[in-house]
Parts: structure tokens; C-alpha cells; sequence
């Protein structure tokens, strides 16, 4: 007699998901791994990171911090003495960063009024609007420019792009938590977008807002905290990194 995944497995269907389960790493910082179904017919994780704004804050690190054009996560965790960065938005073929980005209350790059979002910290509140609509919130510290959105107030929007590829997301939940995303594998974006609005009962963080960052062979995480380490590597180094730092 078969078990029962593989009872759902020959019929097509997905086991239903374990309830996520966040694991604290230090006070304001969590870890959780989400397992998630594609549609290629094949499971894989989902590094997940959720942060309180008043004890950390995300920083943008470039080759200012790390001395050298393009960098990995680790080195832009360890150039700013951070517990986690991942890749940042994407860049043009010189690979000078593209898009409105704002780090500790200075602007590093002007906003470009086109189809994408734009992720913002500022007075201890994460906001996502749209790049077109954009309107710096109060005592801005925080802006990242890329895209699409992957969720919009609990709404998905319609996707054109169906590829697959490794995803990385900036995103909130119901709470107004900053949730760090980054695949081990490669999904679509609705299939990406799915993951992060599950709810913890039905294995995902339950995000309401979410921003597509640059993925593919860009998608790289490192994180350090507590007695947790993991690393996802990418192909290349990029121009430009989010780190998380504790704030002082």
C-alpha cells in the first residue's frame, strides 16, 4: 500500500504542508524554512528571516563597504557586521545598480517612474507603493527599488512572466513585520507570490505586502545569528546588498 504523499504524488496532488514554525534567533529576530509545492511536479525551501524594526534595521551595502565591485552576501553581512544579507535590486549590464535606493536616510540612487515597487522603511513603519505613485513616507531611512510586487495589500497581482527561477522578496505581514525572503530553488512569480501569502497554519508567513527583488543566478543569502548559519550561493557577485543590523 502506498503512503500517503505518495498517494497524493501519483495523483497529481501536493501533501498537505507542515505548519510553519518560527525558530528565535535573538530578541526581534526570527528564522523560519518553508517547504513549498511547484508546479514542475518538485518541493523546495523557502529561507525565510522576520525582523521588529525597533531592534533592526536594513541597510544597503555596495563596494563603498565591501572594497570591490561585486560582492557575495556573506561579504555584505560581514562589511557592515550584520546577521543576514541578501542580493538587492537589479542592475544594468556595467552592473551599476538601477532604480530609487535609500539607505540610513540617504539617497544612493534616483527613482525611476516605471512598473516595479518600491520597498520603505521610515518611522519604524515598512511600506510598499507603487514607483509611479511613489511618495517618500516621514523620516524615510529605507528604499529599495525593483519589482514586480508579488503581493498588494493580501492581493496578487497578474503576472506576464511564467519562468521559473530562484526568487528573493522584501515583504510584511498582518503585523508590520519585515519578512527577508530567498528560494533554494527556482518558482514562478505567482508561485512565489503564493508561498509568501500562506498562512502559518498552511506552512508560509502570511505576508499582505511583497516585492519581487533581483533573483535568477542573483538570489544569495547569508545569515549568522545565534547557533543558526545558513548560505545560499549565487552564480555571480552582485553590485548591491540588503543587510539586517542591529540598530544601536
Amino acid at each position: 500500500m502506498l503512503a500517503l504523499s505518495g498517494v497524493l504524488a501519483a495523483c497529481g496532488r501536493a501533501p498537505a504542508p507542515e505548519p510553519l514554525r518560527w525558530q528565535s534567533l535573538q530578541p526581534g529576530l526570527e528564522y523560519a524554512r518553508a517547504e513549498t509545492h511547484t508546479g514542475a511536479g518538485g518541493d523546495l525551501a523557502i529561507h525565510l528571516v522576520r525582523i521588529v524594526l525597533n531592534r533592526w534595521e536594513l541597510v544597503l551595502v555596495d563596494s563603498t563597504a565591501t572594497k570591490q565591485p561585486l560582492a557575495d552576501a556573506r561579504t555584505f553581512r560581514e562589511a557592515v557586521g550584520g546577521v543576514l544579507a541578501v542580493n538587492a535590486g537589479y542592475f544594468d549590464p556595467q552592473f551599476q545598480p538601477l532604480g530609487l535606493r535609500v539607505s540610513r536616510g540617504r539617497q544612493l540612487g534616483p527613482l525611476r517612474r516605471v512598473d516595479q515597487g518600491v520597498f520603505t522603511v521610515g518611522a519604524g513603519r515598512a511600506g510598499l507603493q507603487h514607483a509611479k505613485e511613489w511618495v517618500a513616507p516621514a523620516a524615510l531611512e529605507f528604499a529599495l527599488q525593483c519589482g514586480p510586487r508579488l503581493l498588494v495589500a493580501g492581493s496578487t497581482p497578474a503576472f506576464r512572466d511564467t519562468a521559473r527561477a530562484r526568487r528573493t522578496a522584501l515583504g510584511t505581514d498582518a503585523h508590520g513585520q519585515v519578512v527577508i525572503a530567498a528560494t533554494d530553488g527556482a518558482l514562478s512569480l505567482a508561485e512565489f507570490a503564493a508561498a509568501l501569502a500562506h498562512t502559518a497554519r498552511n506552512g508560509g508567513p502570511g505576508l499582505v505586502d511583497a516585492l519581487n527583488l533581483d533573483g535568477g543566478s542573483s538570489t544569495m543569502l547569508d545569515l549568522h545569528a545565534g547557533t543558526r548559519a545558513v548560505a545560499l550561493k549565487a552564480a555571480l557577485g552582485v553590485p548591491v546588498g540588503v543587510a539586517v543590523v542591529a540598530r544601536d
